[in-house]
């Protein structure tokens, strides 16, 4: 679904990310994980076409990520951020729609949309005229993930969107959000710095270094065949789940 080709992005003169390759498959989830610096968010904002890259290239199905494709893009992709990303002076209602209101999809489409979005991410249908002030975290964290899927995207990308969660909360939204990775069979890139989230999730983790691929592969890869000392330490830093079988 995303290809990145020999593909490099710096800011001030320092490098950020690259030079990589890297192919991520259609329907499944591949979980970007990584210590903070490492280029993980780069590589999202490359994938939506937020930032260019300095080198190389980047498709998504088969179309290059450029200024002229991007808004064509960001409309095949959602996009979730930590905290939902609301907008303070929308309702949960109006954040939801906001790209369909944009576009002037049919209102009672839209309507039925929602409705169903809110019984996908168990979202109470009193909550969605309230502002995000109103909500509680995980709450908000529903609505940007309704948001991202309002259009019915071909792609979800997740940069750590249960970061600002406490654990019970985050506890419960990760078993639903893995539930709704499942049913709606979509192409997930998830961002995370928690290698026991990125077991949960993923069906293919990347582990970066200094904005370059250190090792790739299923979770147990990690835990059991490290690509080198690097992959070793870092797993053995977490503290997560039991050691996948």
């Amino acid at each position: 679904m995303f290809a990145l080709r020999d593909v490099s992005k710096g800011y001030a003169g320092r490098p950020a990310l690259g030079p990589l390759s890297l192919d991520l498959p259609a329907g499944r989830t591949t979980v970007l994980i990584g210590p903070s610096g490492c280029g993980k968010s780069t590589l999202l904002r490359l994938l939506i076409g937020l930032v260019e890259p300095d080198t190389g290239t980047v498709t998504f199905d088969g179309t290059p990520v450029t200024p002229v494709t991007a808004r064509a893009v960001r409309l095949r992709v959602g996009y979730v951020i930590q905290d939902g990303g609301l907008f303070p002076h929308l309702t949960a209602r109006g954040n939801v729609t906001l790209m369909a209101r944009h576009l002037g999809r049919d209102r009672a489409a839209t309507a039925a949309r929602v409705a169903e979005l809110a019984d996908l991410a168990r979202f109470p249908p009193d909550g969605l005229d309230r502002y995000p002030h109103q909500l509680s975290g995980g709450q908000r964290q529903r609505v940007g993930l309704m948001r991202a899927l309002v259009l019915d995207p071909a792609a979800l990308l997740l940069d750590e969107p249960l970061g600002a969660l406490d654990p019970l909360v985050r506890a419960d939204l990760q078993a639903e959000l893995r539930d709704i990775f499942r049913r709606l069979g979509k192409t997930v890139v998830l961002v995370t710095h928690d290698l026991g989230e990125a077991t949960f999730f993923a069906d293919r983790v990347v582990l970066l270094r200094d904005g370059r691929v250190v090792q790739e592969g299923s979770p147990a890869d990690l835990w059991h065949r490290p690509a080198d000392p690097f992959v070793t330490r870092f797993v053995q830093a977490q503290r997560g789940p039991e050691v996948p079988a």
